[in-house]
């Protein structure tokens, strides 16, 4: 911690938004820098056992500046920086999924749930990208009833044709029928891929959902029933900011190039 900004950043990213800014309202009630009593008065401000030493660091590292900033000019950055953060959370919040054995230690979401969710909340349009799609009926009927409600289904698929053997069927046939007329399906073209010098070609692995341009699905899993209820997967949720268009832009770049193609009806 060498810097103001990185002090700040290490008493806050952490703690609630309302404990910074009781402490920068303590900070701003004191007129001088006694750092023992500055230690002594935030401590007590935050009785948690966790914080304690946390404090103490950030008390020692402020006043191991080259030159130490006061006490209201502290509360304002810690101030500042809280309410950035918060602003920053609240525009982008991000969940874990998870499909295997339980434990107390995370709070996780179902794989099949959060995507189920992710599709039903979708207005105008839903990406999907997955290596693989096997018996995924839930996926596969939440898709459906989008499509029915006006929402544009995209698809983005692994093909048998130039997965060299690691796919034996037609993924584009599992969507099922009624799927696949509603779907706007692509794959990713064997000209397009890159190979290694000995000629073998690259996979398309990825498992993505994006609704709308708001939410963002990245898992391990892929569209399959032993994926979403007995593998052990894990993926993340992220809802707002930026992550998600740019995500949705760069594949529809990709379409647009012709780096992904469209293909007919099977």
């Amino acid at each position: 911690m060498r810097t103001l900004s990185d002090i700040v950043l290490f008493l806050v990213e952490d703690l609630p938004e309302e404990h910074a800014r009781h402490l920068a309202e303590l900070l701003r009630a004191e007129t001088r820098l006694d750092w023992a009593r500055l230690i002594q008065v935030l401590r007590i401000a935050i009785p948690q056992l966790e914080f304690q030493e946390h404090i103490r660091q950030f008390v020692e590292a402020w006043r191991a500046l080259p030159e130490p900033v006061s006490p209201l000019e502290m509360s304002i950055a810690v101030q500042s920086a809280s309410a950035a953060l918060a602003h920053q959370r609240q525009k982008q919040k991000v969940e874990l999924t998870w499909t295997g054995p339980r434990s107390p230690h995370v709070s996780l979401r179902r794989t099949d749930q959060a995507l189920i969710e992710l599709i039903n909340g979708a207005k105008k349009r839903i990406l999907i990208v997955s290596f693989a799609v096997y018996k995924a009926r839930n996926i596969l009927s939440a898709l459906e009833k989008a499509a029915d409600r006006g929402v544009a289904i995209t698809v983005i698929l692994e093909s048998p044709d130039v997965s060299e053997g690691k796919i034996a069927y037609s993924t584009i046939r599992a969507l099922g029928a009624s799927l696949r007329e509603k779907a706007r399906v692509f794959i990713w073209p064997y000209a397009k891929r890159a190979t290694t010098p000995e000629g073998k070609i690259g996979s398309l692995h990825a498992k993505i959902g994006v609704a709308d341009g708001d939410h963002l699905y990245l898992s391990s899993a892929n569209l399959t029933d032993y994926a979403m209820n007995i593998n052990m997967e894990m993926g993340v949720l992220v809802h707002g900011n930026d992550l998600p268009p740019r995500i949705e832009e760069h594949f529809a770049e990709l379409i647009s190039n012709g780096t992904l193609a469209e293909i007919a009806d099977e």
